[in-house]
């Protein structure tokens, strides 16, 4: 609820007390888009709609949780979760109004981004993800605390240009809004932004593009598909 339904749990097996699944980051304006023809299609399935309920970005790995039955008599939740890539458990405490998660980090090696829809499916995206956090606090409208995302080693199938940079991208996020800043890390394209987000607005993000002189003909046809040229540089705009 927190993420607006946009963060699920595939493939759980177990059960509620200690089990494991995937992570999906799930694109929900393409979700909604999908049932409607699903409903539209009488030789849809129930099977066939639950899979493309579940169209989105599968988090490489599995996540398991354990929780604690006894804190719950007394109306509080304490528990663990860890990703295949974390070195150690992050913890998770609160009530059913707040949940407290505690510093992490998830390292993914290979991460595609083409099935979150505009633009990324058009890029189709690749790279390695890296994830921390500080303490985490989930609600009932969002979540408040910061997250720094990396991304290395990125390429697009649209260019040979391999890799294309590395870029940060810090949210800091305050209850049902959040914003967000990019700056680029090394690589021939950088990239630098600045956006919002909302559960009411959804995201609002722009960024400039520019290449390196070296390899600016090769991206050519890239940074034309990402946005609107204005001199050297390549105007990104999602949402805006």
């Amino acid at each position: 609820k927190a993420t607006s339904q946009r963060i699920r749990i595939a493939d759980a097996t177990g059960s509620i007390w200690q089990g494991k699944g995937r992570l999906v980051v799930v694109d929900v304006d393409g979700e909604r888009v999908r049932r409607e023809r699903a409903a539209d299609n009488p030789g849809t399935t129930s099977n066939d709609t639950e899979l493309l309920a579940l169209a989105g970005v599968p988090i490489p790995g599995t996540i398991s949780w354990k929780i604690d039955p006894w804190p719950l008599l007394l109306g509080r939740l304490e528990a663990t979760a860890q990703h295949d890539s974390m070195a150690k458990p992050v913890t998770l405490n609160g009530t059913a109004q707040a949940l407290q998660i505690g510093p992490g980090a998830m390292q993914l090696p290979s991460l595609s981004l083409d099935r979150l829809g505009s633009p990324w499916n058009a890029v189709r995206p690749v790279g390695s993800l890296a994830v921390n956090w500080q303490q985490l606090r989930v609600a009932r409208n969002g979540f408040e605390g910061k997250l720094v995302l990396d991304l290395r080693d990125a390429s697009s199938a649209l260019t040979t240009v391999r890799p294309l940079g590395a870029w940060r991208l810090e949210v800091d996020a305050k209850g049902p809004a959040a914003d967000l800043r990019m700056v680029p890390l090394e690589g021939p394209l950088r990239l630098s932004g600045t956006g919002h987000w909302t559960a009411r607005g959804g995201l609002k993000f722009q960024a400039e593009a520019e290449a390196d002189e070296s390899e600016r003909l090769r991206l050519q046809s890239l940074l034309g598909l990402l946005g609107r040229r204005e001199g050297n540089r390549t105007i990104i705009r999602i949402g805006a």
